[in-house]
């Protein structure tokens, strides 16, 4: 029998999973792999604590609402109890699930936002750029392979407006710093390596809303 490891928390998740689709089988890979892992913690007496969920916000909710003649929420209601039956039925012991559209996680995303605007990291700006609808965000063009989404493999559309942005790129040289100083926070530690030459180019501020003429389906911003 190999030593057991010093006991210790262990938090794992699974992706939020978008509520745009029924469950399919690369949903149950991920979540049975995450399940495993927790059991694995659970039985050497590690605190663990396992999350999954559902993520049902944004445009393609709202396409997919309209697509069906029902209302965003409908949608999200009905898809999001199918996740949760299917993980009932595949036996995994999820210690929460947590939807995006519960008041609980709408007041703890607007508490985080408040207090990274009243320390000046977000500001209001003008943006025009590609923006993928699969992606739900804009691309730069670094980003595209042969001006398609490297992802999705569509033309972005190129949208001019108005948004609120976190200044990002005020942290690169802090990011490098800490991943540096810490070099275990990578894990498998061959992408360490990865993520510092990622770091290496400039980071752009990242664009955190869109308008209410264009999505109505959100999280308000609380300022």
């Amino acid at each position: 029998m190999p030593n057991a490891p010093v006991s210790s928390r262990f938090y794992v998740t699974t992706p939020i999973y978008y509520m745009n689709a029924l469950p399919h089988l690369g949903h149950a890979y991920t979540t049975v792999v995450c399940d495993v892992m927790a059991r694995y913690h659970r039985l050497w007496g590690d605190d663990t604590y396992f999350l999954t969920g559902s993520d049902e916000h944004g445009d393609k909710i709202a396409q997919a609402a309209l697509a069906c003649g029902e209302s965003p929420q409908a949608v999200v209601d009905r898809i999001s109890a199918a996740f949760r039956e299917t993980w009932a039925k595949l036996g995994i012991a999820n210690d929460d699930f947590i939807r995006t559209t519960e008041p609980r996680h709408e007041a703890v995303v607007q508490r985080i936002l408040q207090e990274i605007y009243d320390r000046g990291d977000i500001y209001f700006g003008s943006y025009g750029g590609q923006y993928c609808l699969g992606c739900e965000r804009f691309l730069t063009e670094r980003e595209l392979v042969d001006g398609r989404c490297p992802d999705h493999g569509t033309e972005p559309t190129y949208i001019e407006e108005k948004n609120y942005f976190f200044r990002m790129s005020k942290y690169q040289d802090w990011l490098i710093a800490y991943l540096n100083e810490h070099p275990d926070a990578v894990q498998p530690e061959q992408y360490r390596g990865e993520v510092l030459a990622f770091l290496r180019s400039p980071l752009e501020d990242l664009c955190i809303s869109r308008p209410k003429s264009r999505l109505t389906w959100g999280i308000p911003l609380p300022f």
